[in-house]
């Protein structure tokens, strides 16, 4: 079987762990350290573990641009936008399948989310405003000046880097360890084939 493709499997935890942190992150794509900068601001101790060599996956290989109704960004720009015609425009782009709830949580955050990184760690997020992307009624994707992933994610991995994020490499996790509804951690594949095992109050 391919290992990229493999399921997590899921089982009781271990007496002990190897490694134990607060928060754990799989994952160092935007959403990840996003997330991990977050966590970070919250006071918490936080890893992250990638199963790639590097942190890149899927957000380099995309314009790396970031839909967002509300930025201050669109204001500067004289774009009028809303959370609720940004829930309204994804509901519609998909035939209204998607859960209202979750909807209403991306669109409502998402403006929040790119102001916070442009005002607090200086990402010099701008809105496209020369083309009309499918879907959208207003102009509201957010992009770095090189309009790639890769400069996306390449910045966010340098600021949890300099915010003393640790960010773990070559980590493919396996097990997800739990007691009843509640995770307790997880186990993850090092390079030398050797499993160990990460507990955490936290998983995202």
């Amino acid at each position: 079987m391919n290992p990229t493709t493999e399921t997590v499997t899921t089982a009781p935890p271990p007496e002990t762990f190897d490694i134990e942190t607060e928060t754990l992150i799989i994952g160092a794509g935007a959403c990840g350290l996003v997330a991990a900068l977050s966590a970070k601001e919250a006071g918490q101790q936080v890893l992250v573990v990638e199963a790639d060599a590097v942190a890149r996956g899927s957000t380099a290989l995309s314009a790396g641009l970031i839909p967002a109704a509300g930025t201050m960004m669109q204001r500067e720009a004289g774009i009028k936008d809303d959370a609720s015609l940004f829930a309204a425009d994804i509901q519609a782009k998909a035939k209204g399948e998607n859960e209202q709830m979750l909807v209403h949580l991306l669109a409502g955050e998402a403006a929040e989310v790119i102001d916070w990184l442009a005002n607090d760690y200086g990402l010099p997020f701008s809105v496209v405003t020369d083309f009309d992307y499918p879907g959208h009624s207003r102009r509201r994707m957010h992009g770095l000046p090189s309009r790639s992933g890769a400069e996306l994610i390449d910045s966010l991995r340098n600021i949890c880097e300099v915010k003393g994020i640790d960010i773990v490499f070559e980590r493919r996790a396996r097990t997800l360890f739990h007691e009843d509804d509640v995770v307790r951690g997880v186990s993850v594949l090092r390079p030398d084939g050797e499993l160990e095992t990460i507990g955490c109050n936290r998983l995202i």
